[in-house]
């Protein structure tokens, strides 16, 4: 890049000599505030304090200077042995003989003129401001420093916003986990409170079916098996004892006559197993009523999914497992939409719907649908 010359002249020397010390002091400081303008702005700016003869100058300044200063410039250049009255008399004639035209040519040509009144400092000063403003070079300097600074703040701007963003985001996700675990609270009350006062009241239909149960086979009262709840853990799941005492090894030779083949799940509606008290306990879902202990206990809720035996989680794909990602209970969406009317597909489908979208209120209207749902016995056997 060319270098920038200022031209600086005028009829005094000394003033001259001066104002291009305090002019170049400045654009130097102004050209390389720090490591980074230089390397941003190389641009060189130099001062000539004189006519700059075939240099062609970028800038051109008259320095006037007045009587005053000009004598004094020339008391200090006399030589010795020549009297006061002579050196006036010798300045005197050198004033006279200075051609006005050729400072008016001078002024003419020059593109700032600093008069001989105005403090140089505060001239130097102002003209490295009008460069700042001229030069196409500082010019782009400052547009390249605007562009950094608009970077630097839309920076500071979108990490302010990121900050802002990630605070409400941290604020709802607090106020979201409150709410899910006011509401799981809430949830393990009521089962605690209803399977607890179910318990008392239903007992003496507990004592009556069991009676009844013993005196039918003289076998076992309830039937434990082993069912898979939240996150795969197994817990023991009681039932009223509601088929024959070797059920579990006919089960085996029925499969092939279940109502739906293939699907996870077996249901045979006239199941030969089941005993004569037992089709009227499976009909009210009376032989269901022990696991309220198993709500009481923490095992099952009174509202999810029904939990599955270790068999038919092996038959289990990715998305039927959504079905243990919550605690299973005793009754949910499908056991009032038909019970094992419903095939294993559509039952997956009415799992996953109450685990997206369960609540306290879903929780007691589901209970609410699941006494008519037990009167009429409709799909249950």
């Amino acid at each position: 890049m060319d270098d920038y010359i200022i031209a600086a002249a005028g009829p005094s020397q000394e003033r001259v000599s001066r104002f291009a010390a305090l002019l170049s002091g400045k654009l130097e400081s102004y050209a390389g505030k720090s490591e980074d303008q230089k390397a941003d702005h190389p641009r060189k700016y130099r001062v000539i304090a004189a006519e700059p003869g075939d240099i062609k100058p970028s800038l051109r300044i008259y320095i006037d200077a007045d009587t005053r200063d000009l004598a004094l410039e020339a008391l200090k250049d006399n030589g010795p042995g020549q009297s006061l009255a002579q050196q006036i008399d010798r300045i005197v004639k050198q004033q006279e003989q200075r051609s006005d035209d050729t400072r008016t040519r001078r002024q003419a040509n020059a593109d700032i003129i600093i008069d001989s009144q105005e403090n140089l400092d505060e001239a130097s000063s102002g003209v490295v401001r009008y460069i700042i403003r001229t030069d196409p070079a500082a010019a782009k300097q400052r547009l390249h420093q605007e562009e950094r600074q608009k970077r630097i703040d839309e920076m500071i701007r979108q990490y302010e916003q990121g900050r802002a963003t990630a605070r409400r985001a941290q604020v709802k996700r607090v106020l979201w986990t409150g709410v899910i675990r006011a509401t799981l609270a809430v949830k393990r009350f009521i089962d605690i409170a209803a399977s607890l006062a179910a318990l008392i009241l239903l007992s003496p239909l507990f004592a009556a079916v069991a009676l009844i149960i013993k005196l039918t086979d003289g076998g076992p009262v309830f039937y434990v098996q082993q069912r898979i709840g939240r996150q795969g853990k197994s817990f023991p799941f009681p039932k009223f004892r509601s088929m024959v005492l070797n059920a579990d090894q006919m089960k085996d030779s029925l499969l092939k006559d279940a109502d739906r083949q293939g699907d996870v799940t077996f249901k045979m509606k006239h199941d030969p197993r089941v005993t004569r008290i037992g089709r009227f306990i499976r009909r009210f879902s009376i032989d269901e009523l022990p696991q309220l202990w198993c709500v009481l206990k923490g095992d099952m809720s009174l509202v999810g999914p029904r939990p599955p035996v270790p068999r038919e989680v092996a038959l289990y794909t990715q998305e039927d497992r959504r079905r243990l990602e919550v605690t299973p209970g005793l009754t949910g969406i499908w056991q009032v939409s038909g019970r094992a009317d419903i095939d294993f597909k559509k039952q997956v489908e009415l799992d996953v719907l109450y685990i997206e979208s369960h609540g306290i209120l879903l929780d007691i209207l589901l209970l609410l649908k699941t006494v008519p749902a037990v009167f009429t016995g409709r799909g249950a056997y």
